[in-house]
């Protein structure tokens, strides 16, 4: 146990918040934010940040595992959104108990990692299992969801090497960056939490199609202009 009250917990995890910059509306207004209280009540009732990764992991798997075998339908992608949003804002919560506790480590945060690779490419290919095995897509049109896997993998995997690299370098005083709406609104394409949203589409395979595959176009844009952004910033620092 933490030894803390739920209202002690909030208290605390409110007043020690990351930074808002650099992050999407929706992880701003959304994501954090029920993570946090999924974080206040694991700290209270003494679940681990490996717990709460655990859970996220399994209400992931639960809804990529929906999304395969129910036919699709509204329910269906209704009961899918709400588990991949749950699992998304699990993760998120991890970390806030990690933090909050005092009880983080680097395998907890290698785990977390693990799980969210995991997430990023099961969830493109659970899209075309199902599209493919319900003939929601055919030919050609099956490339949508690999080319989307392909950008998300690239996407996690440049943020999380950027992280790692500039850990070694000695640290400097940056200064605080502003939250500006404009980038979080730009990012907002690229949040796994809209993707996520986009299955209450689900019961209209062709404009869920539509708007998933706009979702990976802009995903696409947004994580060249992030590559080449690291790019610049390891090279100066190296």
């Amino acid at each position: 146990m933490s030894g803390l009250t739920f209202r002690e917990a909030m208290g605390s995890l409110s007043s020690s918040q990351k930074s808002r910059a650099g992050v999407s509306l929706y992880s701003r207004y959304i994501n954090r934010p029920v993570g946090r209280v999924f974080a206040a009540a694991a700290a209270s009732i003494g679940i681990s940040p490996n717990g709460v990764t655990a859970v996220s992991a399994l209400c992931s798997a639960l809804g990529l595992i929906v999304l395969v075998i129910w036919p699709a339908g509204w329910a269906t992608g209704l009961v899918v959104a709400i588990l991949l949003v749950l699992g998304f804002a699990l993760d998120s919560a991890d970390g806030q108990v990690a933090r909050l506790t005092g009880h983080g480590s680097l395998a907890g945060e290698w785990l977390d990692h693990v799980v969210d690779s995991g997430k990023m490419v099961a969830v493109h290919a659970c899209v075309l299992v199902a599209a493919a095995t319900q003939g929601l897509l055919t030919g050609a049109w099956l490339l949508i969801p690999l080319g989307y896997m392909l950008v998300a993998v690239v996407l996690f995997s440049g943020m999380t090497i950027f992280e790692l690299l500039r850990r070694t370098q000695p640290r400097q005083a940056d200064p605080p960056r502003s939250p500006s709406t404009i980038r979080a609104i730009g990012l907002l394409p690229a949040d796994y939490g809209v993707l996520a949203l986009a299955f209450l589409l689900w019961g209209a395979s062709q404009t869920f199609f539509v708007v998933y595959a706009a979702l990976g176009g802009m995903t696409a844009f947004v994580t060249v202009a992030l590559l080449l952004k690291w790019f610049r910033v390891l090279k100066r620092a190296g």
